[in-house]
């Protein structure tokens, strides 16, 4: 009892009244997470429509007289004012001149109701393609066809609007220079592959560094950066003249060519096809540019070689010390407030949504799946969500599943007052760091309510940062252990060394996941429930968790429907819960009194729980009982 009253007054303070009203979600501190809205009563909407007979950007932009592309509105809205995109696929790059004036001031991109708007930063290539050839060296040179399958085309200056992603590497010795924790990749595959993409149908083709290697991979392209000609391999050994073959022309598809532009709305656009590149800031498909008050609401991105959203004060990193400095400068001076909302990421080679320098965020209701096929997990600048020194900022309700050599969401470096809370990960492959990860902090953060299952590596990991709380997640199974909290650096931060400690591991349930590995004892990790596998009294000789359960139950999860299946009923304790925590992971308020885990009262009968996230996704906030 000593023991238990001891890990009490550690814990934060209890609830003393009924639960917080579950729509203000509470930050580390206690305090309420300031958001805000945009409400702005537009003055004038300009008209993009590509497919109206009378389209030109010569028009007003009218209704009757609609703009033909949507960067020429780009030039003429300003703030109170909105720009409102009709169906068709846009093949340009979007660069806005101006920001709005307030959240009753704003500049709004959005799709017209029912609309499909896509912008693409891809052209379609002619059937020009002929069967591939190479220099052969027998009694002289001479071209020689390689092997059927294979195609070739050389792509001419003028299909690209700008420098040409075939001839620019991912990531260059240069790039390099400015990522020292990523030199030793510099000249490496595939850091040294050109950024361009190529899609057949729509269908996103592989890149490879050798040549010969393409007759053995079909749905593959090499590019000879000698001659700038594309080898290709098509799916189902077709003639590409006879299929629609398109290739990346640009790096981004929506940003400014200034700074520090705030209140703007992007809101129900499909952006596919970006040939960006691996650098840690500059590169996202949609570019804040270090702006502020963003809102990216409803919108699709696929098909982009690195990252598809990137927010953040940051807005470059070079080797020129001064810019960099002066840019550094810029940045924390911004007010922040981003939110990214809604959105479906998909198919993006090395991250989701990616941001340096963030105060005030909000990433939620968000669904990313298929991202870090690049497979570059160790220059370490890749995951699903990647904010890089975050203050009082929350992410939560986000669906992500099926990242490759990545975490699901990475908040990194001097996080502060920061919180992960709601979100459903499952299908996490060869992942070095954890699924939730949090990297270098020192004042509390939090990770709570979330739902982890089929993490191939760490579910959460706490690597160099003190004082987080872990609460109310349900962990399932994993290849490594359930929770990691170590010192992995020798790096400084804030004067002193990076520690692993006064980090609280309170009212998890635990199912089939590995033993957890705590290597400072001045961690704390209790009140938890683990299913039979777990080895309670080892663990107890570690001096961790001597007031927790092993009980045992059934669990199974379903990845098509997105749901938790309990199949043999269990009561879970309740216990006084924290402070500020008081709705479970559907919303339902608790009062002072909490279930373990993030359901209330969910475990005491066989029932199936949807456990998609997302607010209106037809499936969160209502389990279904058998």
């Amino acid at each position: 009892m000593i023991r238990l009253a001891l890990l009490l007054s550690l814990l934060l303070p209890v609830c003393a009244s009924v639960a917080q009203e579950a729509d203000l979600p509470r930050l580390p501190d206690g305090a309420v997470f300031q958001t805000w809205g945009n409400t702005t009563t537009y003055s004038t909407t300009y008209v993009v429509d590509q497919n109206h007979p009378q389209a030109s950007d010569d028009n007003p932009g009218t209704a009757d007289a609609p703009f033909r592309t949507i960067n020429r509105a780009a030039q003429v809205v300003a703030a109170g004012e909105r720009v409102l995109i009709k169906s068709g696929v846009y093949r340009e790059k979007v660069v806005p001149r101006r920001g709005g004036d307030g959240p009753d001031a704003m500049i709004s991109y959005e799709a017209a109701p029912g609309a499909r708007v896509v912008v693409k930063g891809s052209r379609v290539v002619e059937p020009e393609w002929v069967r591939s050839m190479t220099n052969v060296q027998g009694d002289g040179p001479w071209a020689a066809t390689f092997s059927e399958k294979l195609w070739m085309i050389t792509l001419p200056d003028a299909l690209f609007p700008e420098r040409n992603p075939f001839t620019i590497q991912n990531a260059s010795a240069a790039d390099m220079e400015v990522m020292p924790w990523a030199q030793g990749w510099t000249g490496r595959v595939p850091y040294t592959l050109p950024r361009g993409l190529v899609f057949q149908e729509g269908q996103r083709l592989v890149q490879l560094s050798s040549y010969e290697d393409l007759v053995r991979v079909p749905g593959s392209f090499w590019v000879d950066t000698t001659q700038t000609a594309l080898h290709v391999h098509p799916y189902g050994g077709l003639d590409p003249n006879e299929a629609v073959m398109e290739v990346t022309v640009q790096a981004h598809l929506f940003k400014p060519d200034v700074t520090d532009l705030g209140y703007i709305q992007v809101k129900g656009i499909t952006f596919m096809h970006a040939g960006n590149g691996f650098p840690r800031t500059g590169v996202g498909a949609l570019f804040t540019m270090g702006g502020h008050h963003w809102i990216i609401e409803n919108n699709r991105f696929e098909g982009v070689n690195s990252v598809a959203v990137e927010i953040g004060a940051r807005s470059i990193e070079v080797a020129d010390r001064d810019a960099s400095r002066t840019d550094w400068q810029r940045a924390m001076q911004s007010p922040g407030q981003v939110i990214v909302r809604g959105n479906v990421i998909a198919d993006a080679g090395t991250g989701g949504i990616q941001g340096y320098v963030l105060l005030g965020a909000l990433v939620e209701d968000n669904h990313l799946y298929g991202i870090g096929w690049q497979d570059v997990e160790r220059y370490w600048e890749n995951a699903a969500v990647k904010l890089l020194r975050t203050t009082d900022t929350l992410v939560r309700r986000n669906l992500i599943h099926d990242v490759q050599a990545g975490s699901a969401i990475w908040l990194d470096w001097d996080i502060r007052n920061s919180r992960i809370t709601r979100n459903t990960v499952y299908n996490l492959t060869m992942c070095c760091n954890g699924a939730l990860f949090i990297e270098a902090a020192q004042v509390p953060n939090l990770i709570d309510h979330n739902i982890l299952w089929g993490i191939h590596g760490v579910p959460i990991y706490t690597g160099d940062a003190d004082s987080l709380t872990i609460a109310y997640n349900f962990i399932g199974p994993s290849t490594g252990p359930g929770i990691l909290s170590k010192v992995g650096t020798n790096r400084m931060l804030n004067g002193r060394p990076l520690t692993s400690r006064h980090n609280r591991i309170v009212h998890n349930v635990f199912y089939k996941a590995s033993p957890m590995v705590i290597e400072d004892p001045a961690n704390t990790s209790n009140r938890n429930v683990f299913s039979a596998e777990f080895n309670l009294s080892a663990w107890h000789a570690e001096g961790f968790d001597t007031d927790s359960w092993v009980q045992h139950f059934d669990v199974s999860f379903d990845p098509e429907q997105v749901t938790l299946h309990i199949d043999t009923p269990m009561t879970l304790p309740v216990l006084d819960g924290l402070a500020f925590l008081g709705a479970d992971f559907y919303d339902v308020p608790r009062s002072n009194r909490a279930t373990v885990g993030p359901f209330q009262d969910q475990f005491a009968h066989p029932v199936v729980l949807n456990v998609d996230p997302r607010a209106g996704s037809g499936l969160a906030g209502h389990p279904l009982r058998h």
